[in-house]
């Protein structure tokens, strides 16, 4: 782990962002655009589609007409992918899911685009045949919030860091030690709100809600999160047992524990 990673002060990976589009997702992307349109028994019909409906532009412009070989499409397709590395990061998804929505075939497309979405952390998921977020700017903007905090609070930044360097690290994430870090996170504010360095997060929630600091309901609440994560010592182990805990579980606890760690500062 970096010192700056430690410290919270390395910025968010800009994959989580969702206006994010790094190379590496655009190629991939691109990738399973190809495979599948290369698929295609029909190519003909796709292209006049995208010129015609997409694009809306004259068919007789596609490079397949009287003067290139009899189903060339290598132009075409040259065209197609000049386009696709030149647009921003919303018309890449724009023309994916212009494909994506085509007839049946457009289902297998969803299911490439969505796995490679899914590996590359990308903030967005293909669901019902539309590519739709699962990160927003609220919950961006929730880290970024935590990320910059360099007050009493700043072990909650580096929890959250940390978290986030677990959960975006390519070639070996780490989603047990993120959801840890997230909950950690939790933890270290809400012991500095209620004064007490030893306590677990449930005795020191239990503290809170006995003050009226914390509504009881919420308090209840967190409090058995946290013993999905726990046992009766502390020690994180019964989240920890389970065999396949996957980005979606640790994309959850890091987006719920920032916005509570972003509360309870509040409360403070």
């Amino acid at each position: 782990m970096k010192f700056s990673q430690r410290q919270g002060i390395t910025p968010l990976p800009a994959n989580l962002r969702p206006e994010s589009m790094p190379d590496e997702l655009r190629n991939v992307l691109w990738n399973d655009f190809l495979v599948w349109f290369s698929s295609q028994s029909d190519i003909l019909r796709l292209l006049q589609a995208v010129w015609h409906t997409y694009w809306n532009k004259p068919v007789d412009e596609i490079p397949i007409y009287p003067g290139y070989p009899e189903n060339d499409y290598t132009n075409a397709v040259e065209i197609i992918r000049q386009y696709f590395f030149k647009a921003k990061w919303h018309e890449v998804y724009d023309f994916l899911e212009f494909f994506i929505e085509t007839d049946y075939t457009g289902q297998e497309l969803g299911k490439s685009v969505n796995k490679d979405l899914a590996i590359k952390l990308a903030a967005y998921r293909v669901i019902n045949q539309q590519i739709v977020p699962i990160t927003n700017e609220h919950e961006i903007s929730a880290l970024e919030e935590v990320l910059a905090n360099k007050d009493k609070f700043s072990h909650a930044a580096s929890h959250i860091a940390t978290a986030i360097s677990h959960l975006s690290n390519k070639q070996n994430p780490d989603y047990r030690n993120s959801i840890k870090e997230s909950i950690s996170a939790v933890e270290s504010v809400a012991k500095i709100i209620c004064d007490d360095d030893q306590a677990t997060l449930a005795q020191a929630l239990l503290k809170l809600k006995n003050s009226s600091k914390l509504h009881g309901a919420l308090s209840d609440g967190y409090t058995k999160l946290y013993a999905y994560t726990s046992d009766a010592n502390g020690i994180r182990h019964a989240l920890m047992n389970e065999p396949n805990l996957t980005i979606d579980d640790a994309k959850y606890f890091l987006i719920i524990c920032t916005a509570f760690v972003n509360y309870l500062k509040a409360l403070a």
